[in-house]
């Protein structure tokens, strides 16, 4: 718009700014300005302000008729100038008002007499005709828009013809009826797949609602209807389509029409109806039939866990998900894993492995078990952060929970665990390639850390971790110390230092034989009779029994005690006892027809060796000769009398049969055969008693002992007083790392430590004191 006053851009005193329309003249080539006589103060009086709007409302008339072309712009805004200028403002603002309304309910006979098949087209071809005046109507009072209309607080020209049109038009019952008829039929027509030749015309129909009013105009009058026989519609076919179909057709099918209304709505209606109509088809196909998706026989949740269809249950996750109701779906997830996992580690494994083998089988399982539900997260149950899939936390948690629960079942599992992972440090036939050491590293701690008593697992895992040690069969250091530091990353140096200590002892005994033979070769005199290698070790590191002395070969003995001497000698306040049980020996074996290198333990050495000048000797004179406990004789006896695939029986016993007792008597077997030169005679692995497993149970506890001690006065030293309650709950936490404690246990470990003083009863009773 061009501002002319006077042809001045600048209004002078007592003079109007005037913003004219964007009209041109009958040239078309200046704009319009106002005459310099109209902005003098004239009188008008109420007659010329009528005169005025009558011509204005014959203006409204033509533009109505399409006549505009034939109309003076300049002189219809210098009217209405006129009329505003002058006060007389309601006159033209109510003239204008009536005019469009009178015009609208005339037209609306003529929309309500049109056919079905015409009724909407003609319907939007009126609200198009009818904006353009509007627009027309609308530059022509400007003024009053300007002026009068914010003023008095009134609705703008524009807005004023839109309003009227909705409340004259389309408020009006019989067009409303109509209206609404027809649309919803257009969108069931297309809901069934039918032709429907208006549904192009939908989207603008609701824009028009929408201008109008999307309050009072499209929600009430349309959407609602729209959403009301949305839900009849899917209330009917879900309960058609469930009996009739199997879960995932049945998910496939919601997903097909939550796309087909999220297409509907963007292409026929208010954007703002699509999360509505979306609400719609999740409560009545979703929320209704949530826990029949999950239970239907053969096609539900527990059916597609058992056949593992990955897919399904993926559709199954995304449609729970979408209305937030998880839980369920979690549940019966669990309870599946809970039943696999425990038949798992309660039957041992598989049947006909050996009673060795199935603590691997258990752990196997577990492993493949555990995979298995890795990928199933990775697979079905995820979701999209920044583009990757990240697990849900929702079944991650119910998933590990379930492990946790699984593993803990079977109070035996550390022991299992650490005998999974003394299987692959270990040497043997099949040799594991070194770059697949960390993978099994990260399974053994995925289990390791589901265990509760974590100490247990140390326990055992220190005892197998001595043999591999002392026998020399790791199968590599660099692998074990591998393992170690993953542990020490994951629970501190206090969980390792016993086990780096068992590798230091190593080290040090290397130092200290090296330093014995360069000793011995300065001494001949000092010579031991068969070459030694001992291993020192420190008693805290290394799990270490209680064993019986027995009555070594005299030369074996010469060498040991030179030994203990030289080594008393440099180290002075030092103890020194063999552990007989934990040694192995080299020997030669001469056959009539071939040699044979054994390697055999402490106690077999002892054995053999007697039948150098005995062929034969009776069970009691074994007995006496030795010295060993009872238990070990037999077993020994037992491992050099049995007879594996590689090699014959070294010893044969009288009468034969598998019973060592008082009665048998044994002789070396001269027919002894090996396919190869080098023979190992393994001790009889005996599976561990009743009383060994309290005895070592015996031992965690009280290993368990002085660690609650040890945290309680720690506790205490730095808070000096507390609440019981309140140190049940530290202590707890500061050892979950290691095992669970009860309240019990802690609540004994306080009474001993008030009894040694460490700490007192405050005069609260439920409050504690430290003693320093």
């Amino acid at each position: 718009y061009q501002r002319r006053v006077h042809g001045s851009s600048v209004p002078r005193k007592n003079e109007y700014p005037l913003m004219l329309p964007p009209f041109l003249n009958k040239q078309g080539k200046q704009p319009l300005s106002i005459p310099p006589q109209i902005n003098k103060k004239t009188v008008l009086d109420t007659d010329g302000a009528k005169d005025k709007w009558r011509a204005i409302e014959n203006a409204i008339h033509q533009i109505y008729q399409q006549n505009a072309s034939s109309l003076s712009f300049q002189n219809l805004y210098t009217s209405g100038y006129q009329i505003i200028l002058h006060k007389f403002g309601d006159i033209l603002y109510h003239g204008v008002e009536e005019t469009i309304t009178a015009h609208i309910v005339s037209q609306r006979e003529l929309v309500l007499a049109q056919s079905d098949a015409s009724f909407l087209q003609e319907l939007l071809d009126l609200w198009e005709k009818h904006r353009t005046a509007v627009s027309m109507i609308r530059d022509i009072l400007m003024y009053m828009d300007k002026n009068y209309v914010p003023q008095n607080k009134k609705l703008g020209v524009y807005d004023l013809g839109i309003r009227i049109f909705g409340e004259s038009m389309l408020r009006d019952r019989k067009v409303l009826e109509r209206l609404q008829s027809l649309t919803l039929h257009i969108i069931e027509q297309e809901r069934n797949g039918e032709t429907a030749p208006q549904r192009m015309l939908l989207k603008n129909l609701t824009k028009m609602m929408v201008e109008v009013s999307k309050r009072d105009v499209y929600e009430p009058c349309l959407e609602s209807h729209f959403l009301k026989d949305s839900t009849n519609y899917y209330q009917v076919e879900a309960a058609t389509y469930f009996a009739s179909s199997t879960t995932p057709d049945y998910i496939r099918q919601v997903f097909k029409r939550l796309e087909e209304e999220r297409d509907r709505v963007e292409r026929c209606l208010d954007e703002g109806t699509k999360p509505k109509i979306e609400e719609v088809i999740k409560t009545e196909m979703i929320a209704k039939f949530k826990q029949q998706l999950i239970e239907k026989e053969n096609t539900g949740c527990l059916s597609m866990l058992r056949d593992w269809k990955i897919e399904d249950l993926r559709l199954l996750y995304e449609c729970l998900k979408l209305i937030g109701d998880l839980p369920p779906m979690i549940a019966v997830l669990r309870e599946h894993l809970l039943g696999t996992g425990l038949k798992l580690v309660g039957d041992g494994g598989d049947e006909r492995s050996s009673p060795q083998q199935q603590p691997l089988c258990v752990v196997e399982g577990v492993l493949g078990l555990r995979q298995r539900y890795t990928e199933l997260l990775g697979q079905a149950f995820y979701v999209m952060e920044e583009g990757t899939r990240a697990h849900d936390k929702q079944f991650e948690h119910a998933i590990n929970k379930a492990f946790e629960e699984i593993l803990n079942k079977n109070v035996r599992f550390p022991e299992y665990l650490s005998l999974y992972t003394d299987s692959k440090m270990r040497k043997g036939k099949t040799q594991i390639p070194d770059e697949e050491y960390d993978g099994i590293f990260d399974n053994v701690l995925v289990m390791f850390r589901y265990l509760r008593e974590k100490d247990v697992f140390e326990k055992y895992y220190k005892t197998h971790l001595a043999k591999r040690l002392l026998g020399q069969r790791s199968v590599s250091e660099e692998a074990e110390r591998g393992f170690i530091t993953k542990l020490k990353t994951e629970y501190g140096y206090q969980f390792t230092s016993k086990l780096e200590g068992m590798f230091q002892d190593m080290k040090i005994s290397q130092d200290t034989m090296e330093a014995y033979r360069h000793h011995t070769s300065l001494n001949p005199a000092r010579k031991p009779p068969c070459e030694m290698v001992v291993q020192v070790l420190t008693t805290t590191y290394w799990p270490v029994a209680k064993t019986t002395n027995i009555t070594l070969p005299p030369d074996v003995q010469l060498s040991a005690t030179h030994f203990k001497e030289y080594y008393l000698s440099s180290h002075s306040g030092r103890k020194l006892h063999y552990q007989y049980n934990m040694g192995n020996v080299d020997l030669k074996f001469r056959t009539p027809s071939r040699t044979y290198e054994l390697n055999v333990s402490t106690h077999q050495m002892v054995l053999l060796l007697l039948f150098n000048t005995t062929p034969t000797l009776p069970f009691a004179d074994l007995l006496a000769h030795t010295g060993m406990p009872l238990p070990d004789l037999k077993r020994s006896l037992a491992s050099l009398c049995h007879q594996p695939k590689q090699h014959s029986a070294l010893l044969r016993k009288e009468p034969p049969g598998r019973e060592i007792d008082e009665g048998c008597s044994f002789m070396v077997n001269d027919d002894f055969k090996s396919r190869f030169v080098k023979v190992k005679i393994p001790q009889i692995v005996q599976k561990e008693t009743e009383e060994e497993a309290r005895e070592t149970r015996g031992k965690v506890d009280e290993d368990r002992k002085w660690q609650l001690d040890a945290v309680i006065v720690r506790i205490m030293k730095s808070r000096r007083t507390m609440e019981h309650r309140h140190l049940i709950v530290e202590v707890v936490r500061q050892v979950a790392g290691r095992f669970t404690p009860s309240p019990e246990d802690i609540k004994k470990r306080i009474e001993s430590l008030i009894e040694r003083e460490y700490m007192e009863r405050a005069e609260s009773r439920s409050k504690y004191n430290y003693l320093a």
